[in-house]
């Protein structure tokens, strides 16, 4: 499992619509897009927002894989 995915699943979870997560994080809707698609990096100052947003914790994040 990636970051994303870990994003994407909660968003999905949480039943939050790309739009609504860009509003609510404050994250430029197409960046957000392209971001959640894989086609830009996520920052980390966005990246703090939506775990924020997201009620995400580290403990989410432990099956993610790294290489």
């Amino acid at each position: 499992m990636t970051i994303l995915e870990v994003i994407q699943n909660a968003q999905e979870d949480r039943g939050i619509s790309t739009a609504e997560l860009a509003r609510r994080t404050g994250i430029d809707y197409e960046a957000l897009r392209v971001s959640l698609k894989g086609g830009r990096n996520i920052t980390g100052p966005e990246l703090v927002s939506l775990c924020q947003e997201l009620k995400l914790d580290i403990p989410d994040f432990k099956a993610v894989e790294t290489t």
